[in-house]
């Protein structure tokens, strides 16, 4: 009788938000390194959210229209995080659980197409990685300042590479782009399939 391959469940039907679990420390960003037990990856629920409560803004249209350079052999559209931060987009602050339903057309219409976005490697305490998050800045990422949920994307490599650990330092990451329905605890908003990493 032929052995029974086990199922591989298809990169679209796989959680787009937090599959692979790129390395979040447990205690929060100002933790030092190497003092986290949590599983890779795994997201505080506490670190994207603002150490105290906030009174809401009003959330309104900021930015009513925008529109994205293609560059690169990938054709790939040219994003910052600027085109995520729904502060700036949306006034919103904090953000709410149905944030994704609120984005403008022009955002919401990025889902499930092939993007570049440069930020910064978020400590992963392994090299080389298949998965890791792409920070805003360095300050994030070195620096112990909280992230807002936007300031974060969870990237998965394309099947079969891989990248070093890149320090310290900004790259570019392409690859096709998903927002979340809607916004879960200890989950990230914004991710990235398919990707690999443009280093130069």
């Amino acid at each position: 009788e032929p052995a029974v391959e086990p199922a591989v469940e298809p990169a679209a039907k796989r959680d787009l938000v937090n599959p692979l679990r790129p390395a979040l420390p447990a205690g929060g960003f100002d933790q030092p390194p190497g003092r986290s037990n949590r599983r890779p990856g795994t997201v505080n629920p506490q670190d994207a959210k603002a150490a105290k409560p906030i009174a809401p803004r009003k959330i309104k249209l900021l930015v009513k229209e925008r529109t994205f350079q293609v560059e690169g052999p990938d054709k790939a559209l040219r994003v910052s995080y600027d085109d995520f931060d729904l502060l700036k987009v949306l006034n919103m602050e904090p953000v709410p659980p149905n944030a994704p339903e609120q984005m403008p057309g022009w955002l919401k219409q990025l889902d499930g197409k092939r993007i570049r976005v440069r930020g910064f490697m978020y400590p992963t305490f392994q090299d080389p990685v298949d998965a890791f998050v792409l920070a805003r800045d360095n300050q994030i990422c070195c620096f112990g300042r909280n992230p807002k949920i936007y300031d974060l994307v969870r990237i998965a490599l394309r099947k079969g590479i891989t990248s070093p650990y890149i320090q310290n330092r900004p790259f570019d990451v392409v690859g096709l782009f998903h927002i979340a329905k809607k916004i879960e605890d200890g989950k990230l908003l914004y991710s990235i399939d398919d990707a690999i990493v443009v280093d130069r």
